[in-house]
């Protein structure tokens, strides 16, 4: 009684330990050296499961006894097969002399003790274990015993005793289990976090180092190394490995061969150093294995980083002799890994492009305006010795009316190469002089300049103003004055006879508004969208029949931004068209 009574103290004890203490290895410590010293077993180890092996981790018993055994490594599924040759005896397996084969006899510690003709009495080939398992029936180890008390086979109270030291067990094993799982997942999401946090890194190489910091770190990898492949003759291949820097002597270009040839690339290939030959990896696998000798790498994993089907780079993780498997949870980081890698890969390579067109298509502006400047002052000499001659010639020949015609064109060629020359100077944003400009005065000159075509073409123009007096801008009065000269020349050359054009301008707080509104042929939908287009021409062929060169409101609009207004269009085909220009009464380089 006294015996069962100290048990029971000693059970106490433990299950308030084990529901507090966060040291399993403690726990179990205290539990193979209660079941020796309280239960009278002459020895009690427990294991805990590592993957698919049972290692032997606390061990009561004599210290030669614990020297033989403690660390042992035996296949779970060969404790597993004894299981069920075992008798049960409650949650005990009991496994008699002459069940065991010879092979588990020969890996088996037996205790050298006579053996007896009682059959009560404890034979050294008789086994007795303990299945650990959680509340949920996970296997997470064993406890063996051996030597009961008194060399006897265990009575049903002594068997009770056992179980309940077998369950604390189970319990401190299945708490270290969870928590285990708790700290994988918070480490395995810091991880994921990283490596997704890393593909906001301004280049492509920054986030790759960062990436794989974070993946070492989180599996505690020999080295651990990542690799894009080109996607073209101008794509990046970059190395990044850890922490032995990445060298052209570690590139492996057979993988890229061996992983196309995979019908499913979201993988994991694991390649031990001594495989003899690998299904996955054929032609890479002896220079990586040659490779992993140098690092003392025993087991690599090649993760393909895959990114909307097409492979562009691998992961390669290398552990240690002594480092366990990946759990399940782990393989699916290091995949997720692979995903969010090779989606910094595309991002990367986009963004590359993206640049590299922004680049050539600066470049082919530059070279278009260079051109056109080129072109235009190449016309403006020959073209202004073409009309002074025409102008000599009629004047001193009235009668030829053909010298009109030549006259009419050449001024119109003039204005086009005039247009191109602005139009250049506008596209080089060149500074210009700037002064306080008077827009009401500016509005009534070309109005009154426009006047006598507008009469001529029976169109009636007007000018109005919400206020009196001067209204003042800062700008380049000559530019100022092009931009309302094209609004109202474009009124009155698409508005037909009988029309009208009207000239208003509104003064606000802050802004002044020029609307140049007329009744003519109006601007469809389609042709809104690039009526502010350099060189493009309205899709109307009423509008067409009209000379012009489709540069007009380009330059306007450019001039317009760059004194920090606006020119925008409000039309509908048939009705007429409204073109609005705003600009700030005061500007930062005013004030």
């Amino acid at each position: 009684m006294a015996h069962n009574m100290d048990a029971l103290s000693r059970l106490a004890e433990l299950m308030r330990r084990v529901n507090s203490s966060t040291d399993t290895e403690v726990i179990l410590e205290e539990i193979a050296h209660g079941v020796v010293d309280v239960l009278g077993y002459g020895v009690a180890a427990i294991a805990r499961l590592e993957g698919d092996t049972l290692v032997m981790t606390n061990v009561a018993g004599p210290p030669e006894v614990v020297a033989q055994i403690l660390h042992r490594r035996t296949p779970a599924e060969q404790i597993l097969d004894e299981f069920r040759e075992a008798d049960r005896w409650g949650i005990l397996r009991f496994v008699p002399a002459g069940r065991m084969s010879e092979e588990r006899l020969r890996a088996a510690w037996i205790p050298e003790v006579p053996v007896s003709d009682d059959p009560e009495a404890w034979h050294p080939e008789h086994a007795l274990y303990a299945p650990l398992y959680s509340a949920g029936g996970e296997l997470l180890g064993n406890m063996a015993v051996d030597l009961p008390p008194g060399d006897r086979v265990p009575n049903l109270t002594d068997r009770e005793l056992l179980e309940m030291f077998a369950v604390q067990a189970g319990v401190a094993l299945s708490n270290a289990r969870e928590r285990e799982r708790l700290t994988d997942r918070l480490r395995l999401d810091r991880m994921l976090t990283s490596v997704a946090g890393a593909g906001t890194q301004h280049s492509l190489p920054q986030a790759l180092t960062s990436a794989v910091a974070a993946v070492a770190e989180c599996f505690g990898t020999v080295q651990t190394v990542v690799r894009t492949f080109p996607a073209d003759a101008q794509g990046s291949q970059i190395g990044i490995a850890t922490p032995l820097a990445f060298t052209p002597e570690d590139d492996v270009p057979e993988i890229r061969t061996d992983l196309a040839e995979l019908d499913d690339l979201k993988v994991l290939i694991e390649l031990g150093v001594t495989d003899q030959e690998s299904t996955s990896l054929p032609l890479s696998a002896p220079r990586m294995q040659r490779l992993m000798r140098g690092m003392r790498v025993e087991r690599a994993l090649v993760c393909p980083l895959v990114s909307r089907d097409e492979l562009v780079g691998y992961l390669v993780l290398g552990f240690a002799r002594h480092a366990r498997p990946l759990t399940s949870a782990e393989a699916d980081a290091v995949l997720e890994v692979g995903r969010l890698l090779a989606q910094t890969v595309r991002a990367s390579r986009v963004l590359e492009t993206e640049q590299r067109l922004v680049q050539e298509l600066r470049e082919l502006a530059r070279y278009r305006s260079e051109l056109i400047a080129t072109i235009s002052h190449e016309l403006k000499t020959p073209l202004t010795a073409i009309l002074g001659h025409a102008e000599l010639i009629a004047d001193r020949h009235p009668d030829l009316t053909s010298i009109d015609a030549i006259i009419r064109n050449a001024q119109r060629l003039n204005n086009l190469v005039a247009n191109l020359l602005h139009y250049s100077r506008i596209q080089g944003r060149r500074e210009t002089v700037r002064r306080a400009v008077d827009l009401a005065e500016l509005c009534e000159a070309s109005v009154d300049l426009l006047g006598i075509r507008a009469k001529q073409a029976g169109v009636r123009l007007s000018f109005t103003s919400s206020g009196s007096g001067p209204v003042v801008v800062f700008g380049d009065p000559e530019e100022l004055a092009r931009v309302i000269d094209n609004m109202v020349d474009n009124a009155v050359k698409y508005t037909p006879e009988d029309g009208t054009v009207e000239v208003a301008m509104t003064v606000s707080d802050d802004e002044v508004s020029v609307e140049v509104t007329d009744t003519g042929l109006g601007i469809s939908v389609t042709d809104q969208a690039h009526v502010f287009s350099a060189f493009h021409r309205s899709t109307n062929p009423n509008a067409l029949s009209v000379p012009g060169t489709g540069l007009g409101l380009p330059i306007a609009q450019r001039i317009a931004e760059s004194h920090g207004g606006t020119l925008s269009v409000a039309s509908q085909l048939g009705r007429g068209s409204t073109f609005t220009f705003t600009l700030p009464l005061r500007s930062t380089r005013d004030a």
